[in-house]
């Protein structure tokens, strides 16, 4: 042996090697799982595409293209199915069909995404049957939200609703989809949570925090930002920034990733707090663009940005008049938004 790292190595294999033998699961490690998330995560839900027909047919035969995008943006992680996806309209082949093209879309064109699989659900044996398919197809994680119709009141119900979830994938990552304004489970504190589950289930590494409670996430982060992947979803970004960064952010819509780089690398982390004002106001007049239209506009941007169309949403979204779409370009046009680019963030 020339080096004492081949004698590790080889050790390392033979250890595999035996454990695959005897029908012994090597341990999950959180702390390996962490490493291999990025360092600075831009979290993208994809929309899902739809055929214009009655049905609302599921779609994925752009989804390369949109993965394409998705990395030009400068997003990095992408959770398939999100709230933006309409999961819950989604049946559960309709669910494998989706992540099994973001997935070999990725691998084929080498874009780097890491991807996670949600597959929370009410019925907790088609998560677990969402679960195994994640790791059959090459998801890097899981995740899921609670059963939303009769949901859990504490955190020990929680994880008792989590556990076999994530035995369906045991050597994958699980990340709990925290958004109790939708998900009926306000009872939970992620504090509370992160506190029970290195013992009680050691595979949940992230939390995706959709919730205005800054208390919790505040707390949170000052105990277990070097040991979790907190992701901090609410608007304004900047309040994130002085509470706590968390490891990334959740941008909802890919083509937010350009201007979140910016607010965070170029201007926060350098000290310029005027000008990560600045682009958050940018994001706020974005979105009031957008909200001056009825039925579902951000779906409608794409088609200029790599000619998808993403077709129209399931019920009971509705989808926008057609017609207005020239308008609402032209709306957008002058503050930038189908001319963004990410920053160099090889240099912060």
């Amino acid at each position: 042996l020339n080096s004492y790292f081949e004698l590790v190595m080889l050790f390392a294999i033979f250890f595999f090697a035996v454990a695959q033998i005897s029908g012994t699961a090597v341990p999950f490690s959180p702390s390996v799982a962490l490493r291999k998330l990025p360092e600075l995560v831009r979290l993208h839900a994809p929309y899902t595409i739809f055929d214009d027909n009655k049905a609302r047919t599921l779609n994925v035969s752009h989804v390369p293209q949109m993965a394409q995008q998705t990395a030009r943006f400068g997003a990095n992680v992408v959770w398939v199915p999100g709230g933006m996806s309409q999961f819950e309209t989604l049946s559960v082949e309709e669910r494998k069909a989706l992540l099994a093209a973001w997935v070999a879309a990725n691998k084929q064109l080498n874009l780097g995404l890491y991807i996670i699989a949600h597959v929370g659900t009410d019925a907790v044996e088609e998560a677990v049957d969402l679960a195994r398919h994640a790791a059959q197809v090459g998801a890097d994680a899981i995740a899921s939200v609670p059963s939303v119709y009769e949901h859990p009141t504490n955190v020990d119900e929680l994880l008792q609703w989590l556990s076999p979830i994530a035995a369906g994938a045991p050597h994958l990552p699980l990340f709990y989809y925290h958004i109790p304004g939708t998900t009926g489970a306000t009872n939970i504190k992620i504090f509370e949570l992160l506190t029970a589950a290195p013992k009680a289930l050691p595979q949940l590494i992230g939390v995706k925090y959709v919730s205005s409670d800054m208390a919790d996430w505040y707390h949170s982060v000052r105990a277990f930002n070097s040991s979790h992947a907190l992701l901090f979803a609410p608007e304004p970004k900047l309040q994130s920034f002085a509470t706590g960064v968390g490891r990334g952010a959740v941008l909802a819509e890919d083509f937010y990733a350009p201007t979140y780089l910016r607010m965070f690398g170029e201007y926060f982390l350098k000290g310029d707090s005027d000008a990560a004002r600045d682009e958050q106001q940018w994001k706020y007049d974005v979105e009031a663009v957008f909200a001056r239209y009825s039925g579902s506009p951000k779906r409608a941007v794409y088609k200029r940005f790599n000619g998808v169309d993403l077709g129209p949403p399931r019920l009971p979204q509705e989808p926008m008049d057609p017609h207005l779409e020239s308008q609402l370009f032209n709306d957008l046009q002058p503050l930038g938004f189908f001319s963004q680019l990410p920053p160099n963030i090889t240099t912060w």
